[in-house]
């Protein structure tokens, strides 16, 4: 996978450094005028725009704030006027927006971009990264993966960071209960029911049955199954694999067991605020919670590892998510637009990264210190290099994606907590499910 280099690139200099001192639904829509390239009839880079957020909490309000501070110090003809959304909840925003016409200039996107490329809602980005000089600048890895998007190959994204998939848990719960940290799945589960008090209320794990749970129930089950592919090379589904049906049961069996019976609810924070405020043991985010971590906890007492080896040592990770900017075809500032776009993906870009925790998209930024410093980033880049380490790439691209995880899976996954659908069923759906969007996308010209 793409990313791969880029990450163990990364390894590489980690390595360097310790040797001389010692890591979305598609819309029918179609109401949005066609993206063009050139940016000869962007306007002029004055006035104000708006900036939509699809990610926001307290912490990363109060950057994003700072950073448009110094941005606008830097440009005073362009105003920023930042909209907050929480990421559980800004999809449906975003496609009324796109309805009624009240869309921002710049918004702020990961996985769901599939569905707003084929809705004609963004502009791609090409021309004006490359009079910026950004394409020597910027991880060509990112840039390639964000390609991959799109059927026609072109940018609509700017990459901003990478965010790996991550399994938290508390060292100093370990080192309380004279346990030793977890090298296998086994041990993670054994773990976990041993670190379960349910009448002192603490918890085993602090599960994500709510908004925003099936990317880590993605992760968890092709993690434990050492399925590689999400589809095969004829276009057949894994998701209902045998393997993967395993590997699901096990991951659910964590919900009301080691779990609290209230987690069929969780969302992002909810879950957070479960294992840094004391009664989780362990958490699966990504690399974006690492921060909140530290903050509440101490970088000490907080281990970020990735998916564990199976007997034979193979190590299986669904691919980094990549977060950046898109301009919006309806925006009418698209030329202030791209300068607060290029400002992130540069002179803001180390600084942002730092703050969620993630991988910058800046090639010089990935060697600076706190890059090194941070031990998930390490643990992310380690899991790069090692040569056992297969990336499952997850069909981002497909304009259905979003929608599928969000309003369609998360729904019959509490069915399927609640035992009123099958596992068996449930994956079985979902697979046919994505089987039929991918023949839509190939239908309409995607590869």
């Amino acid at each position: 996978m793409g990313l791969r280099g880029r990450l163990a690139g990364l390894a590489a200099v980690a390595a360097a450094l310790a040797m001389i001192g010692g890591c979305a639904g598609p819309g029918s829509g179609g109401s949005q005028p066609a993206p063009k390239a050139a940016t000869a009839d962007w306007g002029k880079a004055e006035g104000t725009i708006d900036f939509w957020d699809t990610n926001a909490n307290p912490r990363l309000t109060a950057k994003w704030q700072e950073l448009i501070a110094s941005f606008e110090k830097e440009n005073p003809k362009i105003k920023v006027n930042y909209v907050g959304l929480p990421n559980s909840s800004y999809l449906q925003k975003v496609q009324n927006a796109l309805a009624t016409g009240e869309i921002p200039d710049v918004l702020l996107i990961g996985n769901d971009i599939g569905s707003l490329i084929a809705q004609k809602a963004v502009v791609p980005l090409d021309d004006a990264f490359g009079e910026a000089k950004l394409p020597d600048r910027i991880d060509k890895d990112m840039v390639e993966n964000e390609r991959g998007n799109s059927a026609d190959r072109k940018l609509y994204k700017a990459p901003l960071t990478a965010l790996s998939d991550v399994i938290w848990y508390r060292k100093d719960w370990l080192t309380q209960a004279g346990l030793k940290e977890p090298k296998s799945y086994d041990d993670f589960f054994a773990d976990a029911r041993a670190l379960t008090n349910a009448s002192a209320n603490r918890f085993g794990f602090a599960f994500r049955g709510g908004p925003g749970s099936m990317p880590p129930m993605i992760a968890m089950t092709y993690g434990m199954s050492g399925v590689g592919q999400f589809f095969t090379d004829k276009g057949q589904a894994t998701l209902d694999a045998k393997d993967n049906v395993k590997a699901f049961k096990r991951y659910i069996s964590l919900y009301g067991t080691v779990s609290a019976p209230a987690d069929i609810s969780n969302d992002y924070p909810k879950i957070v605020a479960a294992f840094d405020g004391g009664s989780a043991w362990a958490m699966h985010h990504n690399l974006g919670s690492y921060q909140d971590h530290i903050t509440a906890l101490g970088a000490d007492k907080v281990v970020g590892v990735q998916p564990f080896p199976d007997k034979d040592g193979v190590v299986t990770a669904t691919s980094p998510a990549i977060s950046g900017l898109s301009i919006m075809a309806g925006s009418e500032k698209k030329a202030a637009a791209w300068k607060f776009v290029e400002y992130m993906s540069t002179t803001g870009n180390s600084d942002w990264a730092e703050t969620v925790g993630q991988v910058p998209a800046l090639a010089k930024a990935q060697k600076d210190q706190w890059v090194q410093q941070s031990q998930p980033l390490k643990a992310v880049v380690q899991t790069a290099a090692n040569p056992k380490t297969q990336y499952v790439r997850l069909p981002t691209y497909l304009p259905d994606w979003g929608s599928i995880l969000k309003t369609e899976m998360e729904p019959d996954f509490q069915a399927v907590l609640q035992k009123t659908m099958t596992p068996e069923d449930f994956l079985s759906k979902y697979a046919t499910r994505f089987e039929k969007a991918l023949a839509e996308y190939k239908a309409h010209g995607g590869k």
